[in-house]
């Protein structure tokens, strides 16, 4: 099976839909305007993973420059998309999403006519709330057998800017000191961080008669290994060699089943994945920061609707059309044909884009208001074509409950007769 590299997604963190994105930056205000900005920042909306809430954070950041903005700001999305892989692909938590960011834009907080003003007892609260998140994904790694000294868990801990904003707290680097041979921790030598009941066991007691052994020493151990030869001994057969593959049985097999549902879903998926690494790749050197920032989320609404595609293909069933299709799906023709039977004929150049550009999709505001009013629609005024629109919106901007993931099954087993 081919490995996906975490840097996959780390690009396309802009996690929020066109509404969510109007919401992510500071209003601009009527006395600042025209002049000069003082510092830039981005919004956050943090997740919280004991709650699977998100808490906003807007002071909690700011920088010099927009230049400056921009590293940090790729930064924080590569190191958080990386936890999300994380517990997503290795962890089996689908439901956990990823933050929220905004892009960078000059930092109103500081403006005291804005609406976006913050006072000091407000920014310092943010952060509080913020570092408190951060301790709750950093001890869930732990608890997930990540030791402290992992990458993951170190990059957890975002470095201060270089350049401080004018006018904000002055930061000091620590100063570095001598560097010591690393010593390694077994994360079964780890503890759990989080608390456990102290009380004694309770014991329980028996009083048992004792039974007299009758006859000679005690029977001879018998080596497991040496079962299969000496039954087959036993009946005149030869034993068969011990292999580690599984011998497959006549009838329904439900191991086969879910292995073949996971293939099916792997061998897709892992195509589409690289091909969305091709895009955020030539996205980075396009100096338009707004299709930058449109791109990162088109990048983004199809990571997350392949995450939900492969939930539904494995749930779905071995045998079932949507299973098939998937599996069958192995030349670059193949995986358009598949796309557009999905998600429409029109899905083609944005699903496969020539240009970084062109995995942007242009907006449908009658699908995108609804898409699942659009797709369960049956007095004729969407056509199939844009039901199709509708399921990629769907699976593209939100994460379906078990009782939609049945009713989806359906709907696409109906595209793909």
């Amino acid at each position: 099976m081919r490995t996906r590299s975490l840097l996959a997604f780390a690009c396309a963190a802009f996690a929020f839909s066109a509404p969510a994105q109007q919401q992510l930056v500071c209003p601009p205000g009527p006395v600042v305007s025209g002049k000069a900005c003082e510092g830039y920042h981005y919004h956050l909306q943090l997740y919280r993973p004991d709650t699977r809430k998100f808490a906003g954070a807007t002071g909690v950041n700011s920088f010099a420059s927009e230049a400056a903005c921009e590293r940090a700001l790729d930064t924080q999305m590569k190191r958080n998309l990386a936890v999300v892989d994380f517990f997503k692909r290795v962890k089996g938590e689908t439901n956990y999403e990823p933050d929220r960011v905004g892009p960078c834009h000059c930092d109103m907080t500081r403006e005291k006519t804005n609406p976006a003003y913050l006072a000091d007892a407000q920014r310092e609260m943010q952060m509080r709330n913020a570092e408190d998140i951060r301790l709750r994904v950093r001890e869930k790694l732990l608890d997930s057998k990540q030791t402290s000294d992992s990458e993951l868990v170190r990059s957890l801990n975002t470095p201060p800017p270089s350049l401080p904003a004018i006018g904000g707290s002055r930061l000091v680097a620590i100063p570095t000191t001598t560097t010591v041979a690393a010593v390694g921790n077994s994360p079964e030598d780890l503890r759990s961080t989080t608390s456990v009941d102290t009380r004694p066991p309770a014991a329980a007691a028996l009083d048992l008669p004792l039974v007299d052994v009758t006859g000679s020493a005690a029977a001879p151990q018998t080596d497991p290994a040496a079962a299969p030869s000496a039954l087959a001994s036993a009946a005149g057969e030869q034993a068969p060699p011990m292999t580690t593959e599984r011998i497959e049985s006549p009838g329904p097999d439900i191991e086969r089943d879910i292995a073949a549902d996971e293939g099916a879903a792997e061998s897709f998926i892992t195509y589409e994945t690289e091909r969305i690494q091709n895009v955020l790749r030539a996205a980075s050197g396009i100096s338009d920061g707004t299709v930058k920032s449109q791109i990162f989320e088109a990048s983004l609404q199809r990571t997350q609707l392949l995450s939900n595609l492969r939930t539904l293909i494995e749930g779905s069933g071995a045998r079932s059309r949507l299973a098939s299709a998937a599996r069958s799906a192995r030349t670059e023709e193949e995986h358009l044909e598949f796309a557009a039977k999905l998600f429409g004929k029109d899905i083609e150049p944005h699903w496969a884009p020539k240009e970084a550009a062109d995995v942007i999709l242009p907006p449908d505001p009658d699908i995108e208001s609804e898409p699942e009013r659009a797709l369960r629609d049956t007095t004729g005024r969407f056509n199939d074509e844009q039901k199709r629109r509708a399921l990629y919106v769907m699976l593209a901007r939100s994460q379906p409950t078990n009782e939609q993931q049945l009713w989806l099954v359906t709907v696409i087993d109906s595209f793909l007769r």
